[in-house]
């Protein structure tokens, strides 16, 4: 039992920096690559991945695509069309610190819609972990500690709580989708899906792509964002549900925004304000309500 649980501290921890990574190198792409180029060539090289990852395991795709394509198509939607326009736009304007606080949400915003949807009910306590979650959101958004926060801040933090909005919403409705054909089908048939639906977009931003004002770093960014972020990240999620409960693992995540924080601290020198840190810590003390 104590090597299980060793074993999911060591998952969980390379999960949280692999997320962290994914704000800080994903904001390098996201100020340096126009939007929907940067969605297109992201789910392309994920796309690729998966489709590789599904050869390897031998699963079926093309079968279970044509019974459940309407689902299917709603949940590539969410999940990758609007989630990546809100979410990659977002962080252009916003930073990786506000973008993973935001994100830690995502747990509440499952209950939310849950709870809307009448699949869940919460008592007191998970209800006193939204308001508690939100109020922390609402602190962020309000930061004058050190200065009124710039609009474009405020504009990309407002995006980034579409995408948690979005891919909250992605969850709810993907979970009968892997109850029935599995974690890595039903993600691999989404993603392929919500590709053909971006696809289109993604064209839109290729003309306004120069590809000789790319730094390196921005490339590397979005190699970083299409395979550790789109497909690893995704396996060692997976592999920490193989061993743990989704509470325990949803619990697991909320140092994100503190790993986030610490390495733009470190990288980028960017400053971690008072309002900031009261702020995460109302919306992780939030989030661990609604989960216990």
């Amino acid at each position: 039992m104590e090597h299980r649980n060793l074993r999911f501290a060591a998952v969980m921890a390379l999960h949280t920096f692999v997320s962290a990574g994914t704000f800080l190198l994903g904001k390098a792409a996201a100020d340096a690559i126009p939007t929907l180029a940067l969605g297109l060539f992201r789910f392309l090289i994920a796309g690729a991945g998966f489709l590789l990852l599904a050869r390897i395991r031998g699963l079926e795709l093309w079968l279970v695509a044509r019974a459940e394509w309407r689902a299917y198509l709603w949940a590539g939607f969410l999940g990758v069309a609007v989630n990546q326009i809100a979410f990659l736009g977002g962080l252009a304007y916003t930073l990786p610190s506000h973008a993973a606080l935001l994100y830690a949400l995502t747990p509440t915003v499952v209950l939310l819609l849950a709870w809307a949807r009448g699949q869940e009910k919460p008592g007191p306590r998970k209800l006193g972990g939204l308001v508690l979650a939100f109020s922390g959101v609402v602190v962020v958004l309000s930061d004058r500690a050190g200065g009124p926060l710039p609009p474009r801040w405020i504009l990309g933090d407002l995006m980034i709580l579409v995408a948690v909005v979005a891919w909250a919403g992605y969850t709810v409705m993907s979970r009968p989708l892997v109850q029935k054909h599995g974690a890595q089908r039903a993600t691999t048939l989404s993603i392929l899906f919500g590709l053909a639906i971006f696809a289109p977009l993604g064209l839109f931003g290729l003309p306004k792509l120069v590809v000789s004002a790319v730094p390196t770093m921005a490339w590397m960014g979005l190699v970083y964002l299409g395979l550790m972020t789109s497909v690893v990240s995704y396996l060692l999620w997976f592999h920490a549900l193989a061993m743990k409960e989704p509470s325990r693992v949803a619990i697991a995540t909320n140092g994100q925004p503190v790993a986030t924080a610490l390495l733009a601290w470190i990288f980028y020198g960017q400053a971690i304000t008072p309002a900031f840190a009261v702020g995460a810590v109302l919306v992780l003390a939030g989030v661990l309500l609604t989960q216990l």
